[in-house]
Parts: C-alpha cells; structure tokens; sequence
C-alpha cells in the first residue's frame, strides 16, 4: 500500500486545526446557510445550465460568512465564484437536486442526504465536502488527468503565496496565468476552506471580484502538499520540487497495486489524515440506490423543427437499444458511432458510448436501462451519430408510464420526411 510522506510541518499543520474550535475556513458556516436558503421551496436555477436565478445571486452572496465585493448589477454565476463554488458542492455533495416537474426549474433539497448531513458533526461535514470537490467535482473535469493537474496548480499557488515567499507581490503575469489555469471558482473554493487567507479590495464599478492580497495557510500548504502525493507521481524535475520545496532526501515511493490504481487518491489521502482528526468518524456518502423505474418512457425525437418521431421505449431496454430504434426510425443504418449526453437531476453532464467506442468517460450505452438512468419528463437527452457528419438528435422525454407494461419499442407519432444520410 503506498504510504504518503508526512513531514513534521504537516504534523504540526494538521495537530493545529485538528485543536481548533471549528473546521478551516468559512465552508462549512457557508454552506449550511445556503442549505436553510433552499429551504422547502428551493431556489429558481437556469433551465439549460441549471445555474442559480442571476436575480438571487447578490442575496445569495450575502449569506457568505464574509460577503464578496462584487460591483456588478447582472453579473452570472460565474461572476460569484463563492456562490459558484457553493452551487458546484451542492451538486456533487448530492444534498441538492433539480426539479423540472414545473414550468421553471429548481434547485431543491434532497431529504435523504439532508437527514445524513444532520447526522455529521462539523469536523465530518468539512472533510465530506472536501471529498466532493477533490474526489469527484475535479475528476469530473475530463477525469484523472486534469484532476491530478489541478492538485497540482493548487500547490503551485499556495507555495507561491506561503508567508516569507520570494514571490513577488506585483508578479501579475504569473497569477493572471495560475488563476487562468485553475478558474475563478477554484480559488474561491480554496478561501472557503481555509487553503488561503484573501483579502478583498473594495467593489469597483463593472469589475467583478478584486483580489487585493492572498496568503496561503499552514492548513493549506500540508492539505496540497500530501494530498498530491496521492496522485502516486515519480518525484522528478517540478514534481520533486511541488512535493519536496525544502529539498529534503525522500524515499522513492513503492509502485502502486492494481487495487490501488483504481482508488481515488482523496481515499489514500485520507488514510494519512484521519490518524490526526478523532472527529472524523463518518462521511456524507452516497444517495441510497433506488429501485429502477419500471413501465415506459416516451421520447420526441427531432431531427430538425419539421422533422421528428415520437417514441415509446419499454423502461427495461438499454441505450443502445434505444439508439438502434431511433436510428431505424429515422431510415438511418448503424454502421457508425454514436453518443448519448445529458444532465442527470444533479445536474451532472452524463455520457453513455456506443459499445464499440474505447476509453469511455462513463458508461457504455449498453450497461444502463432507461428505468436505471434517473430519466424525468421535460429532459432534454442529445444523441449524436456518426462524428463524421455530425448528426445531433435532440430527445425530449416526454412521458413515464408505469402502467404500461409494453415489451416492444413503437413510433407512436412522426411529422416529416427523414433526410437522406448520405449525401
């Protein structure tokens, strides 16, 4: 098992907030307020991106421990990185959800993880959010590789602004690069859990947030440092001096096992850290799996605004089986590769291959039923085919019916002549 390298500096690091009287940073206030704001009723979010009501997001900022000067009147979510920030663990933490049962969306609250959370003490509640940004929000960016990158670019940063850095305060090619690299909502998320200390400059007419000083934290430099360890990398060149900046000996790391390979590094991370937090006895985990939705489910396939056919697939048959009939519906032959993609109620970007495609970011279109992929009326489902020419389907799902029992997909419904495939 590979064992990460604990320095005494961490030790003291990790001892020191272990001690304090609450959980680094003001993530944890932060967010428990955005929970009671959701409340029964939810919050309007953004029919296509599911991001928050532009109208709610000056009230929003202001439920912040330490609301963010912002001098803009219509600025978008990404105008608010904390708020960003917020909305992305919201998502991934799985304590809320999207309800497009109405006209307008919602973001919402899910009671099931509410009830876990409340079971969590504050200790539980920062590492589990912790979790959700380190181990899924980061892998979901084009997955393990950009997720050890980011690691990375977090401890650029927070090494160039440790207290007594060389770094030159007025370096502005260099930060306009690393805030390039990482993203607003990055940092945003860092000073929320206590990774770095910023201090604001005051608002400024049509500019949005103004960093006017950041310092790392002794928190944040040994959280980065041990956390990067995880990714396993061969301590050469930049990477020695990411993990060693003090130039000690260190010990060549042992090669990972198979078992290992597929753990997400947050899990080997932790096993180094909990020793130091006897609080951390429980995590948040994952939404109970749910029993598949049995009966039939109704899609409106459009081609284009004239063209289109109406669908009836028993929930039982998979996305493959799904992309065959549409392709026969159509008068389309299967020699080519398809993909499904879609929000799924957390508002996660969804994709499901053609069987035959190879390293696939998620699933194969094959190993989900419809009645498993958490389908819901108004979604909107976009199945491309052939990458050559392009073809974009757009499926909206239109219907479930659980009392139809039916074994057989049928068009029920059609308007408009397929066109040719080739031309």
């Amino acid at each position: 098992m590979t064992t990460l390298s604990i320095t005494d500096p961490d030790r003291a690091a990790f001892v020191a907030v272990a001690n304090a009287e609450g959980p680094p940073g003001t993530i944890v206030h932060d967010f428990d307020a955005l929970l009671g704001y959701l409340g029964t009723d939810g919050i309007p979010v953004s029919p296509k991106t599911s991001e928050f009501a532009i109208a709610r997001l000056p009230e929003l900022n202001g439920l912040l421990t330490h609301p963010v000067p912002i001098g803009l009147s219509r600025g978008r979510q990404v105008s608010y990185p904390h708020v960003d920030g917020l909305h992305l663990l919201l998502r991934f933490s799985r304590l809320g959800k999207v309800d497009r049962s109405t006209t307008t969306p919602r973001m919402v609250l899910n009671p099931e993880m509410v009830a876990k959370w409340q079971l969590l003490n504050p200790t539980e509640r920062y590492f589990s959010l912790l979790e959700r940004w380190w181990s899924f929000a980061d892998f979901q960016q084009e997955r393990f590789g950009l997720a050890s990158r980011m690691a990375e670019y977090r401890l650029e940063l927070v090494k160039r602004r440790r207290p007594g850095s060389r770094a030159r305060k007025t370096d502005d090619k260099w930060q306009v690069a690393i805030f390039g690299l990482l993203g607003m909502k990055q940092i945003a998320l860092m000073q929320l859990f206590g990774l770095l200390d910023i201090l604001s400059d005051p608002a400024v007419s049509g500019k949005g947030w103004q960093i006017k000083r950041m310092v790392a934290t002794p928190w944040g430099l040994s959280a980065c440092a041990t956390y990067l360890q995880a990714f396993r990398y061969t301590s050469t060149g930049l990477l020695e001096r990411l993990f060693n900046p003090a130039g000690e000996d260190s010990a060549v790391a042992e090669a990972p096992s198979e078992d290992e390979m597929d753990r997400p590094p947050f899990f080997t991370w932790a096993d180094a850290v909990i020793p130091f937090f006897p609080a951390w006895r429980d995590s948040l985990g994952e939404p109970n799996a749910g029993e598949p939705f049995r009966g039939s489910v109704t899609f409106k396939v459009s081609l284009s605004a004239g063209v289109w056919r109406r669908i009836v697939m028993p929930a039982e048959r998979d996305f493959d089986d799904l992309a065959r009939f549409i392709l026969d519906a159509f008068r389309f032959d299967d020699d080519h590769l398809y993909q499904f993609r879609y929000q799924d109620e957390y508002a996660t970007h969804r994709t499901l291959d053609d069987p035959r495609c190879s390293d696939v970011e998620d699933d194969y279109a094959d190993e989900v039923t419809l009645g498993e992929a958490g389908l819901f009326p108004r979604q909107v489902v976009e199945f491309r085919y052939d990458f050559g020419d392009d073809w974009r389907f757009d499926l909206l799902v239109e219907k479930l019916d659980a009392s139809d029992t039916r074994v057989k997909p049928a068009v029920v419904g059609k308007e408009g002549k397929s066109p040719r495939q080739y031309q």
